[in-house]
């Protein structure tokens, strides 16, 4: 459906050549938008900065110092390693055991003042990341690469769905519905979930019938998820903080039932117009909103328990069809908060034009753990390398 991806594609960052991904996240790939955006200014800053000056200006040596914790303790073993990112070089440039009260330093000579630097760490198998830097003022007062102990999923994990929005768009030809489904799932246990035999990191029901399943982008790469017997599994680790998971499906009839397994704090389903006569089950019905020029007729709830939303076509005898009064009073509350929405998907597309810069210095960190590895050989990772430095110009 055409709404705007809330992070720019992975594809495009990579250009022909796949990123190298082992199921493993980076706990700063979705910060609060203010920190996503001065994370893509820092990055255009070296792009624009090399283009206008031509030879670009050696600022001066600088320690690189930080710490690396283990939930709020920090971390007594590990290595870490510093990247370097720049318009002519991307790779790792040094590594460091920890020290006591899980202190790292590197000494630091720049070619150019255009270069950023992060470093990462590997801990149960997950690789964490720090934020980007360009230089000490970047440091202060403390540079953390922030990192947690693993809890295996088992069948009963189930985290809170702070937010879903539900976009449908009528299928042309009909019948049915092309579906864009959003969750931002939270993970407060303390620990990054990843998955085991017993389960998925994550995972939910879809609608019953929904086919063509389609990763959106978002904080789960597309091999990220996989879609079997009417569930998303999502098998990337899930840290501790929220994540935002997209989703794209069809749904061949018009009527279908829409399942709720978790909780969910907001919750809002968007059909955009013209949509028809509709009834809508278990959400009530709340002003229309307008969102990339087009309209969207909405319904929603607040703290809605595991349930079933259904849709029938038809008009319903009521707003929100058989919804008591109190979920009716709470969806005209939601109604005045509209703008919320459109304010929600703003920030996301903030996010998505930082989150290119942001997975292109993930890749370069994970093309450095393969090459390292022994993963790779030299030509593979050199072709690889200037893909990469092709995107970040671009």
């Amino acid at each position: 459906m055409p709404l705007p991806d809330f992070r720019v594609p992975t594809e495009a960052a990579r250009g022909d050549a796949p990123a190298i991904r082992s199921g493993r996240v980076a706990p700063w790939m979705r910060p609060p938008v203010a920190r996503a955006c001065c994370g893509l200014l820092l990055c255009a800053a070296m792009v624009s900065s090399s283009a206008g000056r031509g030879a670009a200006q050696t600022p001066g040596r600088f320690v690189f110092a930080g710490e690396v914790r283990i939930g709020a303790e920090p971390a007594d073993t590990g290595t870490v390693v510093l990247h370097r990112v720049s318009p002519t070089f991307t790779g790792s440039i040094d590594s460091v055991a920890l020290a006591e009260g899980g202190r790292f330093e590197f000494a630091v000579e720049p070619a150019a003042d255009a270069d950023v630097y992060f470093a990462s760490v590997h801990r149960d198998n997950v690789l964490y990341f720090g934020a980007p830097v360009t230089g000490p003022a970047d440091l202060a007062p403390t540079y953390v690469v922030q990192a947690y102990h693993s809890m295996g999923a088992s069948a009963d994990t189930r985290l809170p769905v702070r937010v879903r929005n539900v976009f449908l768009d009528k299928a042309d030809p009909g019948p049915g519905w092309q579906v864009t489904d959003l969750f931002e799932v939270v993970n407060d246990t303390g620990f990054t979930i990843v998955s085991s035999e017993e389960g998925a990191a994550w995972s939910h029901a879809l609608p019953p019938g929904a086919v063509d399943f389609v990763v959106g982008s978002s904080d789960v790469p597309p091999e990220g998820a996989s879609f079997s017997g009417g569930r998303v599994f999502v098998s990337t680790p899930v840290p501790p903080g929220d994540r935002v998971y997209l989703f794209r499906y069809r749904i061949p009839e018009d009527d279908f039932t829409l399942p709720m397994e978790a909780t969910t704090g907001s919750m809002e389903m968007l059909f955009r117009e013209p949509a028809g006569a509709l009834t809508v089950s278990g959400l009530a019905a709340v002003g229309p909103v307008e969102l990339e020029g087009a309209t969207f007729r909405r319904y929603a709830g607040r703290e809605v328990a595991p349930s079933l939303v259904s849709v029938e076509p038809g008009t319903p005898l009521a707003p929100g069809g058989s919804m008591p009064l109190i979920a009716a009073l709470l969806g005209l509350a939601l109604a005045a908060a509209g703008s919320l929405l459109a304010l929600r998907a703003r920030a996301h597309g903030a996010r998505a034009a930082a989150g290119r810069r942001r997975e292109i210095l993930i890749d370069v960190a994970r093309l450095d753990e393969a090459w390292h590895a022994g993963e790779l050989a030299v030509e593979e990772y050199e072709r690889r390398r200037r893909l990469l430095l092709r995107a970040m110009e671009g």
